[in-house]
């Protein structure tokens, strides 16, 4: 990624975000808890990384075309209508290639048929997709060495496809869609690329999606491959891979808004090996590897993130994958990993996996999101630095002892901190936490069951325990008192969170007062899970 790229700035984002933001906040009023910092806690890094904003460069309507050439298949043959100065363009059997030394052109594709669109440019150019269907049996469908953007416009529905060989050549060329520069897509229509050879969509630079609709499927490799930086800020992609679903090489992905829908990757879901910024959108991932996985740091700001890590299952309680070994032993995937820090300052997550659900090399911090990390085989949520929650919502799952709920890195002195907010916790917190919230142990848990968690007069939400985890049940809650806890409630309507573990505004009757005592933390005490006497694990 160009050093200068994308803009940064800290509180200027879309109108559309602002509602967003406020129809969220409205509803989940209930559970929005201010954090507060003794002075003897360490720092838990109160940087709140900018947002990122697209550059003026971005927007294809800021640039200026001045000559069109236009590219009609018809089967093995292609009719190019359009000389421009500047613009050679030759065509064989449907092959079509362009070699330019001018500035400002665009080039329209239509038609059905076979072959290929080779670009060779000095300068940027625009690239309209107008209800083309392109297959190319030993190459790209379209090959783009133009190392400057590629402004790519698409309208109406538009396929391309490649074939599971390459012809032999010196130039890098690796997916059915490729580039040697920056793609920027917009427009309205549908763009749908299958890659047989290695991936369906790849840019040695970055790739940039601003609006419309992608659907990326690749036989081999990964469904959208960058070097330089992937920034998706609208539209909807959809992604079947044999690989990673979206994977960026050395620099950072992020997202602000659109759809993102990984519905099956055969590796990671996304794979950054620079930053993982996401601060709107929505984001779902299904993953036989890791669901997400940076090597360097990740915050989430704003958004929406579903992972289901280590297979899909049509239970949202069943291990995924069919679940993890015993306690102890390392047999699943992550959810949600980064090598670095972690921070989440707002938005919305839920993890679920067969061994951690969300892990940080670093310090992890929970400051006004809305966490939920489920493991079936490990922890819930596991930082190997200091763990911090200070406000928001966190529902955390671990698998029994000796695994947590959720763990810090206690063997090199770190510490689990439950400052403020609202804290749920299924398998216990990590030995010598600093409770500076008080918290409180259930005297039991029962397995699929509806719970209701009040703790002020008008502030209560609704949650449901898995089928097994570990013990004991823990709640935390900024409130002068100790909460109140029931538990077999019946519950209907309301606003559903957490992949529906979590429900708010909703009604609910009936239940069971569950008596609740301090806690000061590990995985043992009150409570046995089910199958498992007291303090006891899931009965293995």
């Amino acid at each position: 990624m160009k050093k200068n790229k994308w803009k940064v700035f800290g509180a200027v984002v879309s109108s559309a975000i602002l509602l967003s933001v406020a129809v969220v906040c409205a509803i989940l009023v209930s559970v929005a808890l201010v954090s507060c910092t003794p002075e003897n806690t360490p720092d838990s890094d109160t940087t709140v990384t900018p947002i990122y904003s697209l550059d003026e460069n971005d927007f294809v309507e800021n640039q200026t075309w001045n000559s069109t050439v236009s590219i009609i298949w018809d089967g093995a043959s292609a009719t190019v209508n359009g000389a421009v100065e500047g613009v050679s363009v030759e065509e064989e059997n449907g092959y079509v290639v362009v070699t330019s030394t001018a500035k400002h052109v665009e080039y329209s594709l239509s038609g059905s048929g076979t072959g290929q669109f080779k670009v060779y440019s000095d300068y940027k150019f625009r690239l309209n997709l107008e209800d083309l269907v392109l297959t190319c049996s030993n190459g790209p469908a379209i090959n783009n060495q133009c190392t400057k953007t590629c402004y790519t416009v698409v309208s109406g529905m538009n396929v391309l496809k490649d074939g599971s060989t390459y012809a032999d050549s010196d130039e890098s060329q690796k997916a059915a869609f490729f580039s040697e520069g920056q793609l920027v897509f917009s427009g309205t229509g549908s763009l749908t690329v299958t890659g047989a050879y290695k991936h369906a969509l790849a840019s040695d630079d970055y790739i940039c999606v601003r609006e419309g609709e992608m659907n990326l499927t690749a036989s081999v490799s990964d469904g959208m491959h960058a070097n330089d930086g992937i920034f998706i800020a609208g539209g909807t992609i959809t992604i079947n891979a044999a690989g990673d679903g979206i994977q960026c090489d050395t620099s950072t992905i992020v997202i602000t808004d659109g759809v993102v829908n990984i519905v099956s990757a055969g590796d990671k879901g996304i794979l950054a090996y620079g930053n993982i910024y996401v601060y709107g959108g929505t984001v779902t991932v299904n993953s036989t590897g890791k669901g997400i996985k940076t090597k360097s740091d990740l915050e989430v700001q704003g958004g929406t993130i579903t992972v289901i890590a280590g297979g899909t299952s049509s239970s949202r309680y069943a291990p995924p994958g069919g679940g993890g070994g015993r306690p102890g032993e390392s047999s699943g995937v992550e959810g949600i990993e980064a090598k670095g820090k972690m921070k989440f300052p707002g938005g919305f997550v839920y993890a679920q996996a067969s061994d951690d659900a969300i892990n940080s090399g670093g310090d992890m911090v929970v400051r006004g999101g809305y966490v939920c990390a489920y493991s079936t085989g490990n922890d819930g949520l596991d930082a190997n630095g200091n763990c911090y929650i200070e406000s928001g919502l966190v529902y955390a799952i671990g698998a029994g002892s000796p695994e947590v709920a959720v763990d810090a890195n206690s063997e090199e002195q770190k510490k689990l901190y439950v400052i403020g907010g609202t804290l749920i916790a299924i398998g216990g917190l990590e030995n010598g936490a600093s409770l500076t919230q008080s918290c409180y142990s259930a005297s039991s848990w029962s397995p699929s069951t509806w719970y209701s968690l009040q703790y002020t007069p008008l502030n209560s939400l609704a949650f449901q325990t898995p089928a097994s985890a570990g013990s004991p049940l823990v709640v935390s809650v900024m409130t002068g008192g100790t909460p109140l806890l029931k538990s077999g409630v019946t519950v209907s309507g309301g606003t559903g969170i957490f992949n529906g573990m979590v429900l708010l505004q909703r009604k609910e009757s009936g239940g069971t007062d569950v008596t609740l005592s301090s806690y000061t933390g590990g995985s043992s005490g009150p409570g046995g899970g089910p199958g498992g006497g007291p303090g006891g694990g899931p009965g293995w």
